[in-house]
């Protein structure tokens, strides 16, 4: 018997973040004007993104309104809405992690109902694609969690960054994120943080059997280095990370001495695109050292190159290192697994910088949690509107009459 397709109601979505609002912290003095709840804010901040509304001012003015009103209580549950200062106020207190538990919440509610089956790929795997973003930059504010940049003429830029890993598939237009990692200056660290650092807190933080299948890592040449590898397998995970020969020397002076012994193989394969015929050639090699050095990680590497058959002119070209197993029946598979990565840019940062969620405009900076906790409720958004669009039919269908998000939040 078929199991069920799983369908999830918008207000049972908000059952997931609001469950993790018990206990949050109040720096408000005892006897000070207690009028709003600080779940409250929370709700009216998450409300923000979630409608997609460009500024907190802009929303305010909808949440004035009778319709705002019912949303309001209707939708996010809020008995009292506070004004944007209040919310700022209220929330900058909170550590973004009094809410980080919600996206693991519906990593597992998305699991246990087989939605996720559908992003599985080599051989059941998941792929999780990293990447960093900035979120926040300025010449003025700042608070004691910003990197800084000093530039020559003197003056200092002061942003927020963080690591989005987010599950990706060849086979699925849609990208589900998870927790974030924040870049910020770590305690007791003067020295400013990366995101190769924010990377290996990740790795320290999630072994592979918090999600229940098998995962591969996607990542860009930033990653592609001994200790990102080495923890990655040490955390359960396999890797496929873009690797390029001008910053692996070493890695690609063993591939010529290896493709003169002919231990290079290739593999072509032509493709029809529907205008013109294509040349897939694959080529790879088996245990290629990373770096100098007897003790070096070994790895194993693949290249495709894309012709057009008709004019020989090349259309891309990309090279990858991997733990995995490289043969003649699967680099096709572990190359499109490999170019999935661009997902997490196009189908996930450039999203939430270019399509609503103004990922970049400062809600709110704060001088202790605020511009973090707002990050994490606008991912939260994000998540939520992929998961309805993955679960919910109704959603589905008025977004293909309606095209864009935006659109679709305005008849709220």
């Amino acid at each position: 018997m078929a199991q069920k397709a799983a369908t999830l109601e918008i207000s049972e979505l908000m059952q997931f973040l609001r469950q993790e609002l018990d206990d949050l912290p109040d720096e408000r003095k005892p006897g000070n004007n207690r009028k709003y709840e600080v779940e409250d804010a929370v709700m009216a901040a998450f409300s923000v993104f979630f409608t997609q509304s460009p500024s907190f001012l802009d929303h305010q003015r909808l949440m004035k309104s009778n319709k705002g009103k019912d949303n309001a209580e209707s939708l996010f549950s809020i008995k009292k809405i506070p004004g944007d200062n209040q919310i700022r106020n209220l929330l900058d207190p909170v550590p973004a992690s009094n809410v980080s538990r919600t996206f693991q919440k519906v990593y597992e509610w998305l699991k246990e109902k087989g939605v996720l089956k559908k992003f599985l790929y080599l051989d059941g795997e998941m792929l999780v694609a990293l990447d960093g973003t900035e979120y926040f930059s300025s010449k003025k504010i700042n608070c004691p969690h910003c990197n800084c940049r000093n530039h020559r003429n003197g003056t200092t830029t002061y942003f927020h960054g963080c690591v989005t890993p987010m599950v990706v598939s060849p086979k699925q237009k849609q990208v589900i994120n998870l927790e974030p990692e924040f870049i910020k200056k770590q305690d007791g660290h003067q020295k400013q943080d990366c995101e190769n650092a924010a990377v290996k807190r990740w790795l320290n933080r999630n072994h592979k059997n918090k999600y229940g299948y098998p995962v591969t890592l996607l990542g860009e040449d930033l990653y592609p280095h001994e200790p990102v590898c080495e923890l990655a397998v040490k955390q359960g995970y396999n890797f496929i990370f873009v690797c390029l020969e001008t910053s692996h020397k070493t890695l690609y002076e063993w591939l010529e001495f290896l493709e003169k012994s002919g231990e290079v193989r290739t593999v072509e394969k032509k493709q029809w695109d529907g205008r013109k015929n294509l040349i897939y050639r694959y080529r790879y090699a088996s245990r290629v050292p990373l770096r100098e050095g007897d003790s070096s990680l070994e790895v194993n590497w693949c290249e495709v190159t894309v012709i057009n058959e008709k004019t020989q002119k090349t259309i891309y070209q990309n090279n990858w290192i991997t733990n995995h197993k490289i043969t003649e029946n699967n680099v096709e598979e572990i190359v499109k697994a490999g170019r999935s990565r661009w997902k997490v840019e196009n189908e996930g940062n450039n999203v939430l910088k270019n399509h609503g969620y103004n990922l970049e405009h400062n809600f709110g900076h704060g001088q202790n949690h605020l511009c973090e906790f707002l990050l994490s409720l606008n991912l939260l958004a994000f998540l939520f509107h992929t998961v309805l669009d993955l679960v919910n039919y109704t959603y589905q269908k008025i977004r293909e009459l309606l095209v864009t998000r935006t659109s679709f939040f305005n008849i709220l």
